[in-house]
């Protein structure tokens, strides 16, 4: 069976993509493992109550032409240095969105899938998977916060 990967870039306008970057400075964040007990802690803000989360869920879903249904939603946030374990996630389909930007962009980490490809970090981009699929996020090799938001769902 192949793997379902499917990026798209430059996903919604920009003034949306300021709005949530903006949002992620006054989170609130909390220790969190990728596989727990693993020692490799990063922070986490869940989000799934987060009315403009939400919008941006119903404007992935519409881009896609999908009707999936939101399980949880978080943001993770990597310091310099720090990157994920390989996992697998709980739902159907995990919907990820690269928000920041960076002089250094191909330096903040990429998603690597196991046994797959790595897809780049890049600003305003959305990776939908197979929530099945092993995968992590590569070490943020630069001086800044590394966020990604996260959609587990059901199809």
């Amino acid at each position: 069976m192949p793997m379902f990967i499917k990026t798209l870039d430059n996903i919604i306008s920009e003034d949306l993509l300021r709005l949530v970057q903006e949002e992620l400075r006054w989170m609130q964040y909390t220790k969190h493992e990728s596989v727990v007990g693993d020692g490799n802690v990063f922070f986490n803000s869940e989000t799934s109550g987060h009315s403009t989360h939400q919008i941006l869920f119903e404007i992935f879903n519409d881009k896609l032409n999908f009707n999936h249904k939101v399980i949880r939603s978080y943001v993770n946030c990597y310091p310099p240095q720090i990157g994920g374990n390989f996992h697998q996630d709980d739902g159907d389909h995990t919907y990820l969105f690269f928000p920041d930007e960076s002089e250094n962009i191909e330096k903040l980490g990429n998603l690597q899938f196991k046994d797959g490809p790595k897809v780049s970090y890049k600003t305003n981009r959305l990776v939908v998977f197979d929530a099945k699929l092993h995968h992590r996020a590569d070490q943020n090799l630069t001086n800044q916060l590394r966020h990604t938001i996260a959609w587990k769902t059901l199809i």
